[in-house]
């Protein structure tokens, strides 16, 4: 061979191996993530917030006196140690110390007391808080929490992000602002919000548990899923939480991407305004409820990937009855129900939605079943915000669909705030449901330390809120996760917890 030609060998091989090295390299160096989201959070203030979309981004900003880790057990968060008191009414904990917030001030017992407080009188964290009846500051890091009563599961409420501790001193000077500019101890600190786009953040690195793995971590909003799918295809993204159930198989195949699915704790269900108008009828939300055929909602709604559901409880939460069956679907018996209602001949009526296929869905399905029986359903279908206000708010409604989402793995999550007739208010039991005796069993459901007696009990529950159908329980799916391949740690969640400090290149 001349030389000449081997010298343009060499060169050539060594222009590779630069090459190959480059992109091994910025692969190794790669320190951003975009994660998709199909919704635009509430806002970023912990006890003022009551969707997973504004969860997301909070459990990266924020921390917890116990941390729930993957498997479910639950550990010393900001708080490394605790002691229960006999009585079970009294927990005191000993808080972390040279613990720092993101504004460079130290966590202290002053923050965690407020915190508590705050969450305690939010209606909106009742799910969570209202077993409690106060934090005590005992010295700067120590902490006494008051219980109402005793309350099986307080450390997994507790482990929730409406359980955040917050900088009281940056929530003091200015609380209203404090949604859309949060400080906390967590991973990550706030950047930027750009409204309808995206929501910024970048690494904290005196993060007490140590740095993250990535540095800039950014939620892309896309209210149309197709756009979402595309983004992740092409890079554009890098995870997508729960992506279209028709793009499955093509996301699965696609080796660029791996697909994480588990079971949700999360349920659709279809809601009354128990309290007036139209379905203050007892016999006509009996109607409806033997009109719903449940299996064919799965089919049209979620492409058949779900699972019937017959109480009002998650199937993943302690609690639920196996066995228990709800109102059969039966169109003659909904009919005769019509009737003895005194409509023969039908009537009309509203259901309201978001405009998310999750809920649109399975309420164009509905609005074909109840057809069947002669009621004409009109859909108004809304964006997110308008609806909350709308069902949460004002009870202005006739029949909704929604969802419930167990983030506490216990029966009690779910119905002591949907059906307890004081639970009015924050958008809980916002169907405005009152079932002669369901509050004493529900008060007895939530101190019994018999879990025997708890199964007992939320069985008669379920059959209480069956037998007077103020909601019906249609299904519960699973939770997805698509990301690039070369994303570690990611996994799907029962209630969509995901927390980027767990992540890496």
């Amino acid at each position: 061979m001349k030389k000449s030609n081997r010298v343009l060998v060499i060169a050539f091989v060594m222009l590779i191996v630069l090459l190959s090295f480059g992109s091994n390299a910025s692969a190794q160096t790669r320190d951003s993530l975009v994660f998709g989201i199909s919704a635009e959070p509430i806002g970023l203030d912990p006890a003022d917030v009551i969707d997973v979309y504004s969860f997301m981004p909070i459990l990266q900003v924020f921390d917890t006196l116990v941390r729930e880790e993957k498997d479910g057990s639950l550990v010393p968060g900001l708080a490394e140690s605790w002691t229960l008191s006999q009585d079970r009414k009294e927990i005191v904990f000993k808080l972390r110390e040279n613990v720092k917030f993101h504004n460079g001030d130290v966590m202290t017992a002053d923050d965690v007391e407020f915190s508590i407080n705050k969450a305690i009188k939010s209606p909106k964290t009742a799910k969570i808080t209202g077993a409690i009846s106060k934090a005590e500051k005992i010295d700067t890091y120590t902490v006494k929490l008051v219980l109402k009563n005793p309350y099986e599961p307080i450390f997994s409420s507790l482990s929730r992000a409406n359980a955040s501790i917050v900088s009281k001193k940056a929530m003091e000077a200015d609380p209203k602002a404090f949604g859309r500019n949060p400080v906390g101890t967590g991973p990550y600190k706030f950047v930027q919000w750009v409204n309808g786009e995206k929501l910024v953040f970048e690494r904290f690195d005196e993060y007490y548990r140590g740095k993250a793995p990535i540095k800039n971590l950014t939620f892309r909003i896309f209210t149309d899923t197709n756009t979402a799918v595309i983004a992740l295809e092409k890079g554009e993204i890098d995870v997508l939480d729960s992506p279209p159930t028709g793009d499955r198989d093509n996301l699965k195949s696609n080796k660029a991407l791996a697909f994480h699915e588990t079971a949700s704790s999360m349920f659709i269900f279809l809601a009354f305004n128990n309290e007036k108008g139209t379905f203050s009828s007892e016999k006509l939300r009996l109607a409806v409820s033997h009109a719903i055929d449940r299996d064919m909602i799965i089919m049209g709604a979620a492409d058949g990937i779900g699972v019937p559901l017959e109480s009002p409880i998650s199937p993943s939460a302690f609690g639920y009855p196996a066995e228990f069956k709800n109102n059969p679907y039966d169109l003659e018996k909904a009919k005769k129900l019509l009737v003895e209602a005194g409509y023969p001949n039908g009537f009309t009526v509203t259901l309201k939605c978001t405009e998310s296929p999750t809920y649109s869905k399975p309420a164009e399905i509905i609005q074909e079943q109840l057809r069947q029986i002669g009621i004409n359903v009109e859909m108004v279908v809304m964006e997110k915000g308008a609806f909350l206000a709308d069902i949460y708010e004002k009870g202005d409604f006739e029949m909704c669909v929604w969802a419930i989402i167990s983030m506490i793995p216990d029966a009690d999550y779910t119905v002591y705030s949907r059906f307890h007739s004081k639970m009015f208010s924050g958008g809980n039991n916002f169907m405005r449901a009152t079932i002669p005796g369901m509050d004493e069993l529900l008060e007895k459901s939530r101190i019994s330390e018999s879990k025997e007696e708890r199964l007992a009990l939320y069985n008669t529950i379920s059959e209480m809120v069956r037998d007077r159908a103020v909601m019906i329980p249609l299904y519960s799916g699973m939770n997805t996760v698509c990301a690039d391949v070369n994303l570690k740690g990611i996994a799907a969640d029962a209630v969509q917890k995901y927390y980027v400090f767990d992540y890496s290149w």
